[in-house]
Protein backbone atom coordinates (compact mmCIF):
# COMPACT_ATOMS: atom_id res chain seq x y z
CA UNK A 1 0.00 0.00 0.00
CA UNK A 2 1.37 3.78 -0.66
CA UNK A 3 1.55 5.84 2.29
CA UNK A 4 0.72 8.89 0.88
CA UNK A 5 -1.48 7.75 -2.31
CA UNK A 6 -1.58 10.26 -5.45
CA UNK A 7 -5.29 9.87 -6.41
CA UNK A 8 -6.97 11.25 -9.64
CA UNK A 9 -10.74 11.31 -10.34
CA UNK A 10 -11.56 12.03 -13.96
CA UNK A 11 -15.05 13.45 -14.89
CA UNK A 12 -16.60 16.01 -12.63
CA UNK A 13 -19.92 15.70 -12.85
CA UNK A 14 -21.65 15.53 -9.66
CA UNK A 15 -20.36 11.54 -8.79
CA UNK A 16 -17.04 12.83 -9.62
CA UNK A 17 -17.22 15.75 -7.67
CA UNK A 18 -18.45 13.21 -4.46
CA UNK A 19 -16.01 10.62 -4.86
CA UNK A 20 -13.30 13.87 -4.87
CA UNK A 21 -14.81 14.97 -1.88
CA UNK A 22 -15.09 11.60 -0.22
CA UNK A 23 -11.25 10.87 -0.89
CA UNK A 24 -9.85 14.43 -0.68
CA UNK A 25 -11.77 14.01 3.19
CA UNK A 26 -8.84 11.40 3.95
CA UNK A 27 -6.33 11.70 1.71
CA UNK A 28 -4.10 14.70 1.21
CA UNK A 29 -3.13 14.27 -2.49
CA UNK A 30 -6.03 14.11 -4.74
CA UNK A 31 -6.59 16.03 -7.75
CA UNK A 32 -9.79 16.48 -9.43
CA UNK A 33 -9.87 16.78 -13.49
CA UNK A 34 -12.66 18.28 -15.12
CA UNK A 35 -13.83 18.74 -18.49
CA UNK A 36 -15.32 22.09 -18.28
CA UNK A 37 -13.45 25.59 -17.24
CA UNK A 38 -16.04 26.94 -15.20
CA UNK A 39 -16.60 24.05 -13.12
CA UNK A 40 -12.48 24.61 -12.27
CA UNK A 41 -12.80 27.86 -11.86
CA UNK A 42 -15.73 27.67 -9.15
CA UNK A 43 -14.19 25.15 -7.14
CA UNK A 44 -11.00 27.29 -7.17
CA UNK A 45 -12.96 30.92 -6.48
CA UNK A 46 -15.48 29.29 -4.05
CA UNK A 47 -14.25 25.48 -3.22
CA UNK A 48 -18.07 24.52 -4.80
CA UNK A 49 -18.85 22.80 -8.13
CA UNK A 50 -21.68 25.18 -8.47
CA UNK A 51 -22.63 23.46 -12.13
CA UNK A 52 -23.12 19.85 -11.00
CA UNK A 53 -23.24 19.78 -6.71
CA UNK A 54 -24.56 23.05 -5.75
CA UNK A 55 -23.83 24.10 -2.23
CA UNK A 56 -21.17 21.40 -1.35
CA UNK A 57 -18.13 22.41 0.18
CA UNK A 58 -14.82 21.25 -0.94
CA UNK A 59 -11.36 20.78 1.06
CA UNK A 60 -8.68 23.19 0.47
CA UNK A 61 -6.52 20.67 -0.38
CA UNK A 62 -8.60 19.37 -3.18
CA UNK A 63 -7.06 19.89 -6.77
CA UNK A 64 -8.47 20.97 -9.66
CA UNK A 65 -7.12 20.70 -13.29
CA UNK A 66 -8.62 20.92 -16.67
CA UNK A 67 -5.01 19.51 -17.74
CA UNK A 68 -4.72 15.60 -18.46
CA UNK A 69 -0.85 16.07 -18.38
CA UNK A 70 -1.27 16.92 -14.71
CA UNK A 71 -2.47 13.11 -13.92
CA UNK A 72 1.08 11.70 -14.73
CA UNK A 73 2.02 10.44 -11.41
CA UNK A 74 -1.16 9.07 -10.09
CA UNK A 75 -1.75 5.97 -8.01
CA UNK A 76 -5.20 5.45 -8.58
CA UNK A 77 -7.55 6.94 -10.85
CA UNK A 78 -11.10 7.37 -10.24
CA UNK A 79 -13.05 7.34 -13.74
CA UNK A 80 -16.15 9.66 -13.80
CA UNK A 81 -16.76 9.85 -17.65
CA UNK A 82 -20.25 9.56 -18.77
CA UNK A 83 -19.44 5.81 -20.66
CA UNK A 84 -20.44 6.72 -24.63
CA UNK A 85 -17.44 9.50 -23.50
CA UNK A 86 -14.87 6.87 -22.03
CA UNK A 87 -12.44 5.90 -25.18
CA UNK A 88 -12.49 9.56 -26.37
CA UNK A 89 -11.74 10.74 -22.87
CA UNK A 90 -9.07 8.24 -22.12
CA UNK A 91 -7.10 7.75 -25.01
CA UNK A 92 -4.72 10.78 -24.58
CA UNK A 93 -4.24 9.25 -21.36
CA UNK A 94 -2.37 5.91 -22.87
CA UNK A 95 1.02 8.15 -23.07
CA UNK A 96 0.18 9.88 -19.90
CA UNK A 97 -0.70 7.27 -16.92
CA UNK A 98 1.58 5.44 -15.08
CA UNK A 99 1.66 1.56 -16.01
CA UNK A 100 1.14 0.88 -11.70
CA UNK A 101 -1.46 3.17 -11.36
CA UNK A 102 -4.97 0.89 -10.48
CA UNK A 103 -7.87 2.41 -12.36
CA UNK A 104 -11.72 1.81 -10.78
CA UNK A 105 -14.53 2.86 -12.77
CA UNK A 106 -17.27 4.44 -11.11
CA UNK A 107 -19.63 4.71 -14.44
CA UNK A 108 -22.47 2.09 -15.45
CA UNK A 109 -22.85 1.49 -19.28
CA UNK A 110 -21.80 -0.77 -21.85
CA UNK A 111 -20.35 0.34 -24.62
CA UNK A 112 -23.13 0.80 -27.67
CA UNK A 113 -20.62 -0.07 -30.48
CA UNK A 114 -19.02 -3.10 -29.27
CA UNK A 115 -21.51 -4.12 -26.41
CA UNK A 116 -18.52 -4.60 -24.09
CA UNK A 117 -18.53 -3.56 -20.62
CA UNK A 118 -15.93 -0.10 -19.42
CA UNK A 119 -13.92 -2.76 -17.88
CA UNK A 120 -13.19 -4.00 -20.81
CA UNK A 121 -12.87 -0.75 -22.86
CA UNK A 122 -10.50 0.62 -20.29
CA UNK A 123 -8.52 -2.89 -20.95
CA UNK A 124 -7.94 -2.11 -24.61
CA UNK A 125 -7.16 1.51 -24.14
CA UNK A 126 -4.99 0.81 -21.19
CA UNK A 127 -3.66 -2.59 -20.79
CA UNK A 128 -0.77 -2.85 -18.44
CA UNK A 129 -3.45 -1.48 -15.58
CA UNK A 130 -5.34 -3.21 -12.56
CA UNK A 131 -9.17 -2.16 -12.88
CA UNK A 132 -11.71 -1.67 -10.46
CA UNK A 133 -15.07 -1.09 -10.44
CA UNK A 134 -17.14 0.95 -8.26
CA UNK A 135 -20.94 0.56 -8.48
CA UNK A 136 -23.85 0.44 -5.94
CA UNK A 137 -26.79 2.82 -4.66
CA UNK A 138 -25.36 5.79 -4.63
CA UNK A 139 -26.93 9.45 -5.40
CA UNK A 140 -24.25 11.78 -5.19
CA UNK A 141 -26.14 14.54 -3.69
CA UNK A 142 -26.93 12.42 -0.39
CA UNK A 143 -23.42 10.97 -0.07
CA UNK A 144 -21.62 14.41 -0.33
CA UNK A 145 -24.76 15.31 2.38
CA UNK A 146 -23.10 12.31 4.69
CA UNK A 147 -26.08 10.29 4.61
CA UNK A 148 -25.32 6.81 5.43
CA UNK A 149 -24.86 4.48 2.39
CA UNK A 150 -22.49 1.47 1.42
CA UNK A 151 -21.31 0.31 -2.04
CA UNK A 152 -19.43 -2.47 -4.01
CA UNK A 153 -15.86 -2.43 -4.87
CA UNK A 154 -14.58 -5.01 -7.56
CA UNK A 155 -11.15 -6.43 -8.05
CA UNK A 156 -9.54 -9.01 -9.63
CA UNK A 157 -8.13 -9.59 -6.18
CA UNK A 158 -10.13 -8.79 -2.75
CA UNK A 159 -6.55 -7.19 -1.30
CA UNK A 160 -7.05 -4.73 -4.33
CA UNK A 161 -10.16 -3.86 -4.00
CA UNK A 162 -9.49 -3.46 -0.06
CA UNK A 163 -6.79 -0.83 -0.77
CA UNK A 164 -9.61 1.36 -2.87
CA UNK A 165 -11.83 0.94 0.37
CA UNK A 166 -9.43 1.79 2.60
CA UNK A 167 -9.16 5.26 0.46
CA UNK A 168 -12.68 6.26 0.21
CA UNK A 169 -14.24 4.63 2.98
CA UNK A 170 -15.64 6.74 5.74
CA UNK A 171 -18.35 6.48 8.45
CA UNK A 172 -20.58 7.23 6.11
CA UNK A 173 -19.65 5.57 3.13
CA UNK A 174 -19.04 1.83 3.36
CA UNK A 175 -17.76 -0.45 1.27
CA UNK A 176 -18.03 -3.51 0.41
CA UNK A 177 -15.31 -6.09 -1.59
CA UNK A 178 -16.02 -8.31 -4.55
CA UNK A 179 -13.85 -10.38 -7.28
CA UNK A 180 -17.11 -10.07 -9.87
CA UNK A 181 -16.10 -7.09 -11.90
CA UNK A 182 -18.70 -8.37 -14.29
CA UNK A 183 -21.02 -8.93 -12.55
CA UNK A 184 -20.96 -5.41 -10.83
CA UNK A 185 -20.84 -3.28 -14.28
CA UNK A 186 -23.74 -5.32 -15.69
CA UNK A 187 -26.03 -4.94 -12.92
CA UNK A 188 -25.13 -1.04 -12.27
CA UNK A 189 -25.57 -0.33 -16.61
CA UNK A 190 -28.69 -2.83 -16.77
CA UNK A 191 -30.78 -1.06 -13.48
CA UNK A 192 -30.71 2.20 -15.51
CA UNK A 193 -32.77 0.77 -18.14
CA UNK A 194 -35.56 -0.56 -16.21
CA UNK A 195 -35.76 2.89 -13.89
CA UNK A 196 -36.92 4.50 -17.07
CA UNK A 197 -39.44 1.78 -17.41
CA UNK A 198 -40.67 2.75 -13.76
CA UNK A 199 -41.02 6.51 -14.14
CA UNK A 200 -42.83 5.78 -17.40
CA UNK A 201 -45.01 3.44 -15.06
CA UNK A 202 -45.59 6.39 -11.93
CA UNK A 203 -45.65 9.07 -15.05
CA UNK A 204 -48.58 7.33 -16.94
CA UNK A 205 -50.27 6.68 -13.16
CA UNK A 206 -50.11 3.05 -13.52
CA UNK A 207 -49.85 2.52 -9.72
CA UNK A 208 -47.42 0.97 -7.11
CA UNK A 209 -48.34 -2.47 -8.09
CA UNK A 210 -47.29 -2.30 -11.69
CA UNK A 211 -44.05 -0.40 -10.61
CA UNK A 212 -43.31 -3.60 -8.01
CA UNK A 213 -44.19 -5.93 -10.95
CA UNK A 214 -41.65 -3.86 -12.88
CA UNK A 215 -39.02 -3.94 -10.83
CA UNK A 216 -39.48 -7.88 -10.00
CA UNK A 217 -39.36 -8.22 -13.18
CA UNK A 218 -36.26 -6.22 -14.03
CA UNK A 219 -34.33 -7.85 -11.76
CA UNK A 220 -35.53 -11.50 -13.68
CA UNK A 221 -33.87 -10.27 -17.02
CA UNK A 222 -30.41 -8.88 -15.26
CA UNK A 223 -30.53 -12.25 -13.72
CA UNK A 224 -30.89 -14.09 -16.85
CA UNK A 225 -27.95 -11.77 -18.37
CA UNK A 226 -25.89 -12.28 -15.78
CA UNK A 227 -26.01 -16.24 -15.80
CA UNK A 228 -24.64 -16.21 -19.30
CA UNK A 229 -21.97 -14.06 -18.13
CA UNK A 230 -21.66 -16.17 -14.72
CA UNK A 231 -22.49 -13.65 -12.66
CA UNK A 232 -22.09 -14.47 -8.71
CA UNK A 233 -25.48 -14.44 -7.02
CA UNK A 234 -24.17 -12.76 -4.16
CA UNK A 235 -23.61 -9.44 -6.99
CA UNK A 236 -26.97 -9.82 -8.36
CA UNK A 237 -28.83 -9.77 -4.94
CA UNK A 238 -26.22 -7.59 -3.41
CA UNK A 239 -25.36 -3.54 -3.44
CA UNK A 240 -24.72 -3.38 -7.10
CA UNK A 241 -27.69 -5.43 -8.23
CA UNK A 242 -30.82 -5.21 -6.45
CA UNK A 243 -29.47 -2.64 -4.56
CA UNK A 244 -28.92 -0.04 -7.07
CA UNK A 245 -32.05 -1.42 -8.57
CA UNK A 246 -34.26 -0.88 -6.21
CA UNK A 247 -32.79 2.95 -5.55
CA UNK A 248 -32.79 4.09 -9.66
CA UNK A 249 -36.15 2.24 -9.91
CA UNK A 250 -38.27 4.39 -7.37
CA UNK A 251 -37.35 8.08 -7.28
CA UNK A 252 -37.44 10.99 -9.15
CA UNK A 253 -34.08 11.87 -8.13
CA UNK A 254 -32.89 9.48 -10.63
CA UNK A 255 -31.98 10.65 -14.01
CA UNK A 256 -32.98 7.80 -15.83
CA UNK A 257 -36.38 7.43 -13.80
CA UNK A 258 -37.20 11.00 -14.22
CA UNK A 259 -36.46 10.57 -17.98
CA UNK A 260 -39.17 7.93 -18.07
CA UNK A 261 -41.28 10.06 -15.67
CA UNK A 262 -40.94 12.98 -18.57
CA UNK A 263 -41.65 10.46 -21.52
CA UNK A 264 -45.22 9.25 -20.00
CA UNK A 265 -46.54 13.32 -19.79
CA UNK A 266 -46.09 13.62 -23.68
CA UNK A 267 -42.33 14.92 -23.83
CA UNK A 268 -40.16 13.74 -26.77
CA UNK A 269 -37.01 12.18 -26.01
CA UNK A 270 -34.61 14.35 -27.84
CA UNK A 271 -36.12 17.57 -26.03
CA UNK A 272 -35.46 15.80 -22.66
CA UNK A 273 -32.01 14.83 -23.69
CA UNK A 274 -30.95 19.04 -25.34
CA UNK A 275 -31.93 20.47 -22.07
CA UNK A 276 -30.93 18.53 -19.39
CA UNK A 277 -26.83 19.19 -18.80
CA UNK A 278 -26.37 15.59 -17.16
CA UNK A 279 -26.81 12.22 -19.14
CA UNK A 280 -29.36 9.58 -18.62
CA UNK A 281 -27.25 6.22 -19.02
CA UNK A 282 -30.23 3.91 -19.52
CA UNK A 283 -31.11 5.87 -22.84
CA UNK A 284 -27.94 4.70 -24.51
CA UNK A 285 -27.85 1.34 -22.54
CA UNK A 286 -30.96 0.11 -23.43
CA UNK A 287 -29.67 -0.31 -27.36
CA UNK A 288 -26.48 -1.98 -26.18
CA UNK A 289 -28.55 -4.17 -23.67
CA UNK A 290 -30.51 -4.98 -27.37
CA UNK A 291 -27.87 -5.61 -29.00
CA UNK A 292 -26.11 -8.06 -26.09
CA UNK A 293 -29.69 -9.66 -25.66
CA UNK A 294 -29.60 -10.77 -29.09
CA UNK A 295 -25.90 -11.87 -29.01
CA UNK A 296 -27.05 -14.39 -25.78
CA UNK A 297 -29.90 -15.63 -27.62
CA UNK A 298 -31.92 -13.77 -24.81
CA UNK A 299 -35.54 -12.96 -24.46
CA UNK A 300 -35.61 -9.68 -23.06
CA UNK A 301 -39.27 -7.93 -23.09
CA UNK A 302 -38.76 -5.48 -20.83
CA UNK A 303 -35.58 -4.25 -22.26
CA UNK A 304 -37.20 -4.00 -25.60
CA UNK A 305 -40.28 -2.84 -24.83
CA UNK A 306 -38.77 0.68 -23.25
CA UNK A 307 -36.20 0.58 -26.52
CA UNK A 308 -39.86 0.64 -28.92
CA UNK A 309 -40.57 3.31 -26.39
CA UNK A 310 -37.57 5.42 -26.81
CA UNK A 311 -36.37 4.86 -30.37
CA UNK A 312 -39.28 3.93 -32.22
CA UNK A 313 -41.69 6.32 -30.80
CA UNK A 314 -44.39 3.51 -29.89
CA UNK A 315 -46.93 4.05 -27.88
CA UNK A 316 -46.93 3.65 -24.28
CA UNK A 317 -50.23 2.42 -23.51
CA UNK A 318 -50.06 0.38 -26.49
CA UNK A 319 -46.38 -1.39 -25.54
CA UNK A 320 -47.55 -2.05 -21.92
CA UNK A 321 -50.45 -3.67 -22.89
CA UNK A 322 -48.54 -5.91 -25.40
CA UNK A 323 -46.28 -6.89 -22.94
CA UNK A 324 -48.92 -8.10 -20.68
CA UNK A 325 -50.48 -9.96 -22.99
CA UNK A 326 -47.30 -12.11 -24.29
CA UNK A 327 -47.72 -15.77 -23.75
CA UNK A 328 -48.73 -16.88 -20.35
CA UNK A 329 -44.93 -18.71 -19.00
CA UNK A 330 -43.49 -20.13 -15.85
CA UNK A 331 -41.52 -16.89 -13.77
CA UNK A 332 -37.64 -17.65 -14.18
Amino acid sequence: MHKNPVIGIIGAGAWGTTIAKLLSDKNSNVLLWAKEIQVKKDIEKFRINKSFLNKIKLKKSLKITNDLDDLRNLDFLFIVVPTQYIQMTLRPLKKIIKKDCMLINCSKGIDIKSTSLISEVIGKLLPHNKIAVMSGPNFALEIALGKPTASLIAAKKLSDAKQIADLISSKTFRPYLSTDIIGAQICGAMKNVYAIGCGIIVGKKFGENAVASVIARSFAEIKSVGKKLNVQSETLSGLSGLGDLFLTCSSKKSRNFSLGFDLAKGKKLGNILENKKTIAEGAYTVTAIKKLGTKLKLSLPLNDAIYKILYQEKNINKTISELLNRPIVKEN
